[in-house]
Formats: structure tokens, sequence, C-alpha cells
């Protein structure tokens, strides 16, 4: 969920230096100071010298849009006039968001400069461990006029395929690379896991707690999902089931949270991939399953889901897999996966999606589920 806040207040700087050497934690403590700090690291002789304040866009990162006056240097350099500062600006997330958040600025740092991915371009992405915060800097695209993505207004086939397309070529950047093995460039990246054991699991385990796991089955959404769903126990075994069989493989870099509300077009169409908050090392059918079925109307994505799952695999194969699956193992593992986006949209948080986007994307995932017969192959 995102609550936005349009005042625009305007900050002058006052020539101190006392915010520049820790991140802010507060979106108060975005100043001139501490941004010409930030900017300068890969801008020498850059400084801004006012800064007006525009939305604050509160959500599981807070995301503020910032209007710098920059100084001769910084608009030779032609710096934007506007940017977005995204961190942990809300205490009770920051704490509870802490890795997610600095698991970004590393995406920013070490990821995004070898991804052959359309990605808002970043110009500063750091961490502080000793406060749990951590801030990136980046491209507005409102300012190149981008189309977002919205829940309520599903893809048409032509966007889907393009996206599909994006998604190949990543994907076979990284098929089976050494980079993902454990002495690699990128051995850091966490495993795609539906329920991982230790602290990296207590959001996952602590939804399917009983009392918890069915009070979201008395929501709105809840009542658009069919009853054999809201079983508890299937769904910790379905899940479970799941996690096996993802680690057969083949691996690659996963976006991991491929749904509309983090997706834009370009103006030429061209598609692009905002929130690398939960970027993994897995299968691919983790992110065309999640994509397909919550990017499609539920009355399109039965007649679309076998071509487009057919151009997923010929886009692999033309971006350089030279063993792309089968388009039977690919049907079994799209209908697998299909369990991990009805879970997490059935319990999703309304602090982190709107109600009404829930009740728009958890039955989505239900007719698929129904269509494919998932109760049946899975959790048995």
């Amino acid at each position: 969920m995102t609550v936005a806040n349009n005042s625009r207040a305007f900050v002058e700087s006052n020539g101190s230096n006392a915010d520049v050497g820790r991140l802010p934690l507060r979106v108060e403590e975005i100043t001139p100071s501490w941004l010409t700090s930030a900017l300068a690291r890969g801008h020498e002789g850059v400084a801004v010298e006012s800064l007006a304040m525009g939305d604050v866009m509160h959500g599981t990162a807070t995301k503020v849009r910032v209007y710098p006056a920059y100084n001769a240097r910084g608009r030779e350099l032609g710096l934007p006039e506007s940017l977005i500062v995204k961190g942990g600006f809300v205490p009770e997330y920051r704490n509870l968001n802490a890795y997610i958040y600095e698991y970004e600025a590393r995406f920013f740092k070490e990821v995004h400069p070898l991804l052959h991915a359309n990605v808002p371009a970043s110009f500063y992405a750091e961490t502080d461990g000793r406060s749990g915060q951590s801030i990136v800097i980046l491209e507005d695209l409102r300012s190149r006029d981008v189309e977002f993505c919205r829940v309520q207004k599903p893809l048409t086939f032509a966007q889907a395929a393009a996206n599909l397309d994006a998604q190949a070529r990543w994907h076979a950047q990284f098929w089976q690379s050494p980079e993902l093995d454990s002495d690699g460039e990128l051995a850091w990246l966490a495993p795609q896991n539906p329920l991982p054991d230790g602290e990296s699991g207590t959001y996952h385990w602590g939804q399917l707690q009983p009392d918890v796991f069915a009070s979201y089955t008395q929501m709105p959404r809840g009542a658009a999902v069919p009853k054999r769903f809201h079983d508890r126990d299937w769904m910790e075994r379905a899940l479970l089931d799941l996690r096996a069989f993802d680690r057969i493989g083949p691996m690659t870099l996963l976006h991991g949270d491929v749904h509309l509300g983090n997706l834009y077009f370009d103006r030429d169409g061209t598609p692009g991939f905002l929130d690398w908050q939960s970027y993994r090392r897995g299968p691919w059918a983790h992110d065309v399953t999640y994509f397909l079925i919550s990017a499609l109307d539920i009355a399109d994505r039965p007649r679309w889901e076998r071509p487009l799952l057919e151009h997923y695999l010929e886009r692999l194969a033309f971006h350089g897999v030279n063993n792309p699956p089968s388009f039977e193992s690919a049907l079994d593992a799209y209908r697998r996966h299909i369990v991990y986006g009805l879970f997490f949209w059935l319990v999703n948080p309304v602090e982190w999606q709107v109600e009404v986007n829930n009740c728009a994307v958890a039955p989505r995932f239900a007719m698929a589920a129904l269509d494919h017969e998932i109760h049946d192959i899975m959790g048995r």
C-alpha cells in the first residue's frame, strides 16, 4: 500500500555538514547537505544548494520525491530535476524490513551493473548497519512519462509477451551460471524458498499460524477464494512440496516479485521492473508463473497461458539457453508454482497491498489452481 502526501516543502542549505556522516532516519533529515554528500560520490563537485520536498509515498519502503537545485557542476552534468529517495523512514517498518532494504541497496550496487534488464537508474545505494537503514536514490520515472502497471488493468497478450521476453533475457544471462555457485560472484544471493527455515522464514511461517491464516480467509479476499484453499494444513504441505521441487533447478536470477505493482512500460513499449527487494537465486518458473497469473485477466489467462509459456521458452533459446525446458516439463513447473502466489496473496497484509488489490489477485491464482487441479497433485 502506498499513501501519498502531496505537500511540497522547500529546504535551504545552511552549510551544515552535521548530518552528512549518517543515513537519514526520518524524511525531515533528507537535507541539501546530505543529498550533496550522497550524489557527490558518483558526481565529483556536485552540490545541492536547496531542496524542494514533494510526494511522500509510504509502503513496504517509503519513497520520497525530491527536487534538488544544483550548483553549476550539477547542471553541467545534467542531473535530474527530480529524484526518488527510497528507504526505511517508518521506524516499525525499518525494524521489520531492514534486511530487504539492505538487499535492494546491494542490488543497485552489485547486481544492477551486470543485469540486462530495464531498471530505474540509480544514483546512490548505501546501508548503515548500525541503524538498520538503507537508502537508494533512483531516477524519477514519472519525469519520462512511463506507464505504471496497476492490478486493476490486466495486461494484453502483446504486453505479457514483451514482459516474458524481458524476463527470458536476464534468465538466460544467468542460466546455470557459475556466478550463482557457492564460490561465484553472486554466491551471497538467497535461494528462492516458499517456506524457509530459521529466521528468514519468520514471516512465512507466521502467516501459516492457524489463527493468523484463518483470519485472512475471513477477509473479503478469502470470500473470493474457494473453500478448499482455506485448508491451512493442505497449504503447508503444498508449499513444502514446492520447496522440494525448487531445489531441482535449473537455477537462474529471479526478480522474485513480478506482479503488476512492480512493473512499468516505457513509451516505446519496453517493459521495466521496479522494487528489487525480493530477487533470488532459483528456478525460472517462479517468476514466470507469478507474473502470468497475477498480470492476466481471469478470462484471458486460460486462453493465453500456453502460447505465452511457449513464447517464453522460445525466447530463452533465442537469448542463448542451449537446453531450455520442454513444454511438458515447463507446464508441470508452472502448475506447481501456482501455490506460491495463491498463498502469498491470500495472506498479504493490507499494509503492503490494499484489500481491493488482494481481492483482485488472490482469485486469479485460485482460478488457476482450480483449472490446473493443483489441490489433487500437491500437498497430498
